[in-house]
């Protein structure tokens, strides 16, 4: 009875560990050193980001719809790009198949950068499906963006001449969001000056506003300006963000730069594009008057 119950316990243990190890793999990325470009025809730096993904069923990206990609849009993985090596590459393990991810879901891979985040490209090859669980194979799928023949955003050069990638600048549209932990664990891994107040790299701009403009947090870069107009009785203030970026913005004024208060009373959000929002401000009878713009991270 004894030798029965552990050949029982046994035979239950192998059942767990097969089912443990049910599992597909998916390696994704570009071959290295080749030339991936910008717009503008400059090289793509450390700022961009890709990921690998399904839209929601039903929707099918297009360049005329990209205002609803993120709205539609489900990550499995997310990789920096490197500049240097001039690479991206993720392994994604697939253990199931939870909606949006279900079997024969088209995936394509998504990237974008720059300062705004408006420079995207989108594409996929016609044999990246959603697979399932695959316990029995051992090498799992490649999924190169050489192979990319269904390119939505951008350009792709399968011969890696004179480029393989080219992003394309898309206008009034979002890319998937940031938190600033996720950004400060991409951008500043090890590095011990990586909360909000702190300034990696010594420029004079915090984290967090290298968070909110887009800016590299250990590259010596400048703001955009806070641009300022009068119109009539009222300020018109474009205060340059990423709307991708999950942080708070308030204004506050003060009539002698101390005793700052919010300034919600008299303004109006003109404006709230994606690349930067535009109040107009009643300044009232006021004299002098000063603003401030303050921003808070997003847990």
């Amino acid at each position: 009875m004894f030798l029965l119950r552990a050949l029982l316990v046994r035979i239950a243990l192998v059942i767990v560990l097969t089912k443990a190890v049910e599992a597909e793999t998916l390696k994704w990325f570009c071959d290295s050193q080749t030339m991936n470009l910008s717009s503008a025809g400059v090289p793509m730096d450390g700022g961009y980001r890709f990921e690998l993904g399904v839209f929601a069923a039903g929707f099918t990206p297009t360049a005329a719809n990209t205002a609803q990609w993120s709205a539609n849009w489900s990550a499995a993985q997310r990789v920096v790009y490197n500049g240097t090596t001039r690479v991206f590459t993720g392994v994604y393990t697939v253990t199931s198949n939870a909606a949006p991810f279900t079997v024969g879901a088209n995936a394509y891979v998504w990237g974008f950068g720059g300062r705004a985040g408006n420079e995207w490209i989108l594409f996929r090859a016609p044999s990246w499906i959603w697979p399932a669980p695959n316990p029995i194979d051992p090498f799992g799928l490649d999924w190169n963006a050489k192979d990319a023949t269904q390119v939505i955003v951008g350009n792709i050069h399968a011969s890696g001449s004179p480029f393989l990638m080219q992003a394309s600048a898309v206008v009034s549209s979002v890319p998937p969001s940031s938190t600033y932990a996720q950004w400060r664990n991409e951008e500043l891994s090890g590095v011990a000056l990586n909360g909000p107040e702190d300034d990696a790299d010594g420029d004079g701009i915090k984290n967090l506003l290298e968070f909110v403009f887009g800016t590299r947090p250990l590259t010596l870069d400048a703001l955009p300006p806070i641009g300022t107009t009068m119109v009539g009785g009222s300020i018109q203030l474009t205060v340059p963000r990423r709307l991708d970026r999950t942080a708070s913005v308030a204004l506050e004024t003060s009539t002698g730069l101390s005793g700052w208060t919010s300034a919600i009373s008299g303004v109006t959000v003109t404006s709230n594009g994606p690349e930067a929002r535009i109040l107009s401000v009643s300044v009232g009878s006021d004299s002098r008057r000063f603003f401030r713009v303050v921003f808070t991270a997003s847990p």
